[in-house]
């Protein structure tokens, strides 16, 4: 049986602290089909040489996340699904065959239902926004609090991915996007 091909999509900053834990959480999926991609806004730190010991799909790109997502999703993603992470994030092992396997996800699969996920994240980093991003949670027990994460590839391409205009509320804006023409499911 052909698995549909899951592109990861990681977008960097100066994340040499945490863009390991991240691609090793990527590379131990119980999922085999994954394609990691890295997109990184010119670090200034060895990000991109930790990111080479894992994938060979490392690229620059900027200026802000929107951009560098959809380059990864769009311009370089092969999968029949794209997914996205922050380079501070722990995947579960089981996610991403969760997001493909699981009986919501199955319409996906016929390509009718779900047209994007949303995922529960870890958030592993030190810095501040992670620490904030941390707390957050805490109050949010259940409930889902992040735009989605991992996306019909066909579908995220209808709505023109993120806009690149925006810099921080653009989970947001693709979630709404999404919403415009299909179902977003929960992992």
């Amino acid at each position: 049986m052909n698995l549909p091909l899951v592109s990861v999509v990681i977008t960097t900053k100066n994340e040499k602290k945490n863009i390991e834990n991240c691609l090793i959480s990527i590379q131990n999926q119980t999922y085999s089909n994954v394609e990691i991609i890295v997109v990184d806004n010119y670090s200034t730190d060895t990000t991109k040489d930790i990111a080479l010991k894992y994938t060979l799909l490392v690229f620059d790109k900027g200026p802000e996340r929107s951009a560098q997502r959809n380059f990864g999703m769009i311009e370089v993603a092969k999968g029949d699904y794209v997914m996205f992470v922050d380079a501070d994030m722990i995947l579960s092992p089981f996610i991403v065959e969760e997001c493909v396997n699981t009986s919501p996800l199955s319409p996906l699969l016929k390509g009718e239902g779900y047209v994007a996920l949303h995922i529960s994240e870890i958030v592993l980093g030190k810095n501040f926004f992670s620490k904030v991003r941390r707390f957050e949670r805490t109050f949010y027990d259940g409930t889902v609090i992040d735009g989605a994460r991992f996306f019909k590839k066909a579908a995220f391409v209808q709505v023109g991915g993120f806009d690149e205009s925006m810099s921080g509320p653009e989970d947001w804006d693709i979630d709404k996007k999404m919403k415009q023409i299909g179902k977003i499911g929960l992992v």
